[in-house]
Parts: structure tokens; sequence; C-alpha cells
């Protein structure tokens, strides 16, 4: 799929996988183990957290006012649109924030999959690529003092953004309600 993307849509620079003389890449070795496979898989690993508080939220709007659309005349994909969704909206967005929220923090499969390198990578297809997560639990090991501080900054930064993706979260669900708006 890489290849294809790369083949088809290169004359947009983050999908030209070139050699390092500049020309197209053919190789198949050249598409594998880069950030588009990685966040592929991270997104496939979250889907399941998504879908499942999704549906708790969307399980969550009134019977009563699922039958009396359906007593109004509704369909069945016009109640889902007119009562489930506005009912389930504040599960969808937390639901999408919790799944980012752990995206951020796949450590392992990230560090399986990608070929760690460390310079920026500006084509998304090509092999190698790397990840704070990933950076953290490749160099712990066998870092120095002053290493181990910049791994310890790094985790933080990575904390830090997660706590601000999940406070965001937060208030926007607190915001949006768990039932459906009402004018007036």
């Amino acid at each position: 799929m890489s290849q294809w993307i790369s083949t088809y849509f290169a004359w947009i620079p983050i999908f030209a996988v070139t050699n390092a003389d500049g020309t197209p890449a053919t190789d198949a070795s050249a598409f594998t183990s880069s950030a588009f496979i990685a966040g592929l898989v991270v997104s496939l690993m979250i889907v399941p957290t998504q879908t499942s508080i999704m549906r708790e939220a969307f399980m969550q709007a009134p019977p009563g006012e699922r039958e009396a659309a359906y007593a109004l005349g509704s369909t069945r994909w016009g109640m889902i649109t007119a009562v489930v969704l506005p009912f389930g909206r504040g599960g969808i967005i937390g639901g999408t924030m919790l799944a980012l929220g752990r995206a951020l923090g796949e450590t392992i499969a990230i560090y399986m999959i990608i070929s760690p390198i460390f310079y920026i990578n500006w084509e998304v297809l090509k092999t190698g690529s790397n990840s704070i997560s990933a950076l953290i639990a490749l160099r712990y090991g066998e870092a120095s003092e002053f290493g181990l501080s910049a791994l310890m900054a790094a985790g933080l930064a990575l904390f830090l953004i997660t706590l601000v993706i999940n406070f965001s979260a937060s208030s926007i669900v607190a915001r949006s309600r768990s039932g459906a708006q009402t004018d007036g």
C-alpha cells in the first residue's frame, strides 16, 4: 500500500520516497518499517477502545425518545440522526480523545515496527522514523547521566502533551453534555 501511495501521490512531497541520489525508490524494502505503517498499526489498536466507549454512549439514549421518533414516522436512520447521535456526542468526543491519549503512549508497538533514526524524516512512507516513547524505550538502558536527564525531559514532554489532550477532552465532553441540545 505504501508503494502504491508513493507511486500515485509522489507529487505531494511527504509521499515521495526517494533514494539517496534523488530518484524515486522502487525497492519494496524502502517502504517497510515506516511511520505510515506504525500509524496504521496504532490506529487498529485504538479502534476497539474508541468504538466500545461510543457504543456505550449510544446505548444511553432514552428508549422513550427513540420510540417517539419512530412513532412520529421517522426511519431508523432518521431516529439515529435525531436522537442517538445528539445524545452520544459526548461519548463520541470522549472515546476519540481517550483513544488519542492511548495512541500517544503506545511504546512497544512503535518500537517493534519502526527502524529508529535520529534525524527528521519528512517522507512518512520511507523506512525509518522515531517517536518519543520509542526513543525512551530504545535509549533508556544505555543512557549516561546526561542522556537519562534528556530522556526524562522527553517523557515529561510526552506526559504534558497527553495531559493537555485529556484536559481538553474533558472540557469538550463537559460542554457537549450527554443529552440533546434544547432550543431556548
